[in-house]
């Protein structure tokens, strides 16, 4: 209580000052981590993390690339007290491993590193280091098989192994760590990175100390979580009460098609809120399974980006938050179930049904400026491959392009095309030439896929598609991950219909060569079929299997959910994105009711009159 007291009469400017000092000390450790790293989808795409935690483990403050890890961090720091802090003990410049996603995190990818902070032979606090190590030495490349059936097939769980002690680095546990993988040098990057932005984070809530005393800082940490905490309950204040419920369908388990649900009811009354996915589906064969630490990480990405978006991201905002996920099931599977693609299918999902709660709510309460439709829904497909480069040395990874996702309409305006990925607030996508330089991989193209967006009076942002070779390498395993392929795993809303759904085209021992020597070549999700070529049209979610050079690779994401009904759209808005290509004449007429004329590309107003009119009767007739 004493702390309490002292943090309300804080010097407000000094307090200001600390905050946004203590941020960007986090944003600091990020830069670090990204300098260090030899992952293209940390150092460009920006896929870390760094957060201070109370000497208890409460989360102060967090710098984030990637939402879905602030709530899971702070679960490692707390199992590391419970286990450890009588044996063997916690001790001043230890730092330790964890990736369990038992405990916290997504999957077994999630690697974070720990580490305690002391002042004067005191623990007074932890920083932690967050980041996708794309390679865990599963049954498969990549560390995200679709079709294990148990967490031991998906790699090593790390439990806390300390790879620094007293402030000696171990080479034992870092090569043992390193060793479990098919690309040991990038997860030895990616682990070093990890330690040294939690030296450079330490070293500078240090100097903080040192300006304005311990007294000051550990205040200072107590007022920002009591900050969020209000800030929260002052917004579900504002809010009417009530129940929202939405669902959404996945078409696989990772093993083949099978259906599974995930069905979330919102109720929120006063200064409380809870979100109860009782009815979601029991948990799958395959990985597409999410663990209560993961589900609470998806679900804090929306209340991050669409509910409580100007509240710091610390422990706070969650005090009034409550979470019901039953275990059994796809939302909160039992040990030992696999769920290394649970991230890309029932997590997201967690965030896409919460979201059109949220959405509706914002309705209700007449907040039109903040309603948004559902973004991109379940990630995928992602391309993991592994196998020797194009520099003879061993590579394994993912492919993540889905930071160029598109976001969902709003009543006012379309959605962004290709505009972010919501669990990842600095959103970016790496450089093709960067990806070219170290994977096995020539890019044809990579452009926005056209009719990805739902439809609706505005339109939502477009996905992203890509043409890729196998190049300079001569066989490569290649799988895929996501969900998607059957069913669209996003919404519109207020009419607005749902984005596209995903899709991998595979041209195997094609002509591409020829072609390049005629000066031709295919740009386009759509080209693929010029191809002489043995065609597959591959699921969202397939392991990996064999590929060689000059094979074809082209995924084709969805976008984001549309706003209103499409046949209300603008008929110079629907010209217009068929002109730059982002819808096709064929869903102008069938989703937007609008005739275009062939030449000019104008809307012909008696065919685009006649044609709403049928669509509109359409509707009114029995299925």
């Amino acid at each position: 209580m004493a702390q309490a007291d002292s943090s309300r009469s804080l010097d407000p400017i000094k307090y200001e000052i600390y905050s946004h000092r203590l941020y960007n000390i986090l944003e600091e450790g990020r830069i670090t981590i990204r300098r260090v790293t030899g992952s293209a989808m940390v150092a460009e795409g920006g896929e870390t993390l760094c957060s201070f935690y109370m000497s208890d483990g409460t989360p102060v403050l967090t710098a984030s690339g990637i939402l879905l890890h602030c709530t899971g961090a702070r679960d490692f720091v707390l199992k590391a007290i419970e286990w450890y802090e009588d044996d063997p003990g916690i001790y001043d410049g230890d730092q330790l491993l964890f990736n369990d996603p038992y405990i916290g995190g997504q999957h077994l990818c999630d690697h974070i590193i720990i580490k305690p902070i002391f002042y004067d032979g005191r623990r007074i606090a932890w920083c932690g280091s967050f980041m996708h190590t794309p390679e865990t030495g599963a049954i498969s490349p990549g560390g995200m098989p679709g079709h294990a059936t148990n967490i031991w097939q998906e790699g090593v769980a790390f439990k806390g192994l300390k790879i620094v002690e007293a402030g000696k680095f171990r080479p034992d546990v870092f090569n043992t760590v390193c060793g479990h993988s098919r690309d040991p040098h990038l997860v030895g990057l990616d682990t070093k990175a990890k330690i040294a932005a939690n030296n450079v984070c330490a070293k500078r809530l240090m100097s903080l100390i040192e300006k304005y005393g311990l007294e000051f800082v550990e205040a200072a940490n107590a007022r920002i979580i009591e900050d969020s905490e209000k800030m929260v309950r002052a917004r579900l204040l504002s809010l009417p009460d009530g129940v929202w419920r939405s669902r959404l369908y996945g078409d696989t388990d990772g093993l083949g098609e099978k259906p599974y649900r995930v069905v979330c009811t919102m109720t929120k009354k006063g200064d409380k809120i809870i979100f109860d996915y009782t009815g979601s589906s029991p948990q799958n064969a395959g990985s597409l399974n999410s663990t209560l630490p993961a589900t609470w990480g998806s679900l804090f990405v929306v209340l991050a980006s669409q509910l409580f978006w100007n509240v710091s991201w610390n422990g706070g905002m969650l005090r009034p938050v409550m979470l019901i996920a039953p275990e059994g099931t796809v939302v909160n599977c039992r040990y030992p179930a696999a769920v290394s693609r649970g991230v890309v299918s029932a997590g997201n999902m967690v965030t896409a049904t919460a979201h059109a709660c949220i959405a509706r709510m914002l309705l209700a309460a007449d907040h039109i400026d903040e309603v948004n439709s559902v973004w991109r829904g379940a990630s995928g497909p992602s391309v993991s491959f592994g196998g020797i480069n194009q520099h003879g040395e061993r590579a394994a990874g993912q492919i993540l392009e889905g930071f160029a996702s598109g976001l969902g309409a709003t009543p006012y305006r379309d959605g962004v095309d290709t505009g972010g990925e919501m669990m990842n607030p600095t959103s970016n996508i790496a450089d093709v030439e960067v990806l070219e330089s170290g994977l096995p991989f020539l890019y044809l193209s990579r452009c926005q896929a056209s009719d990805s967006g739902g439809p609706g009076r505005f339109r939502g942002g477009t996905g992203i598609e890509m043409v890729y070779a196998v190049y300079g390498a001569r066989s490569l395993e290649v799988g895929l991950q996501g969900s998607g392929r059957r069913s669209p795993v996003n919404r519109g809303i207020c009419g607005g219909y749902p984005a596209s759904i995903k899709e991998v085209r595979v041209a195997r021992n094609s002509n591409i060569t020829e072609l390049w020597k005629q000066g031709q070549s295919v740009v386009s999700f759509d080209e693929i079929d010029r191809l002489e070529a043995q065609h597959v049209l591959m699921p969202a979610c397939s392991p990996s299997g064999p590929m060689y050079e000059y094979d074809i690779i082209s995924p084709r994401r969805d976008g984001g959910g549309g706003y209103g009904d499409p046949l209300e759209r603008d008929l110079d808005r629907v010209a217009d994105d068929v002109a730059t290509g982002l819808v096709s004449r064929l869903a102008a007429e069938r989703f937007y009711g609008v005739a275009l004329d062939g030449c000019t590309g104008k809307p012909n107003i008696q065919e685009t009159e006649s044609l709403r009119k049928q669509l509109r009767n359409g509707r009114l007739k029995p299925e």
